[in-house]
């Protein structure tokens, strides 16, 4: 009586499935601690300024679908144009913004305890050291509804720090600008809010 064959196994093959076995359960503990580490998620305080960092990114979003759209082939001077146009019109329909609007005080006082609980000892020797006195942004106005000079350097926020502090959209970023905090449009310049004594 013949025995049946068993396929084999090839080491190869089962290799490559353990490890990419063990690579999504490592992506998803990443993600999980990741997720656990953002000290805001939940926070009620958090989920209203996120709200209205949103309700900002919709009246820009509105306000630029009334534009006219830019070609694929557009000049680099109508995308300056188109931005500014922008800039203009955003400023307008938000004239009356003010400091605080935006990072109101409970929203301020709860990313001072982030930044400061995430930055000790050395770390917060290193911040300070980068934001107040390598940096070259002294000259960077607060002033709300104001263009973030393109000249001035913008600091990159650490990623360790951007995983606990509320969430942004990708067209808005914190900026740190000697001890205050901004919340910057990328895509047409303007301040849209700012804090002050962010950095412990």
């Amino acid at each position: 009586m013949a025995v049946p064959c068993l396929p084999l196994i090839s080491p190869v093959k089962t290799t490559i499935k353990t490890f990419l076995i063990l690579g999504i359960s490592v992506a998803i503990t990443t993600l999980t601690t990741a997720r656990a580490q953002n000290t805001t998620e939940q926070n009620p305080v958090a989920k209203a300024f996120e709200q209205r960092v949103k309700d900002y990114v919709k009246l820009r979003e509105d306000l630029e679908g009334k534009m006219p759209k830019l070609s694929k082939e557009a000049k680099p001077e109508e995308i300056e144009l188109h931005k500014k146009q922008l800039q203009e019109a955003v400023q307008k329909s938000r004239s009356g913004a003010k400091h605080g609007d935006i990072f109101t005080p409970d929203a301020a006082q709860l990313v001072r305890n982030v930044i400061k609980d995430e930055f000790k000892g050395k770390d917060k020797v290193e911040l300070r050291k980068n934001v107040l006195v390598e940096a070259e942004v002294k000259a960077v106005p607060l002033r709300v509804n104001y263009p973030y000079p393109e000249v001035k350097e913008q600091l990159e926020m650490p990623p360790t720090l951007l995983l606990k502090l509320p969430q942004l959209p990708k067209q808005i970023r914190y900026r740190f600008v000697g001890h205050n905090l901004l919340l910057v449009d990328r895509e047409n310049g303007l301040i849209i809010d700012y804090m002050t004594n962010a950095v412990p």
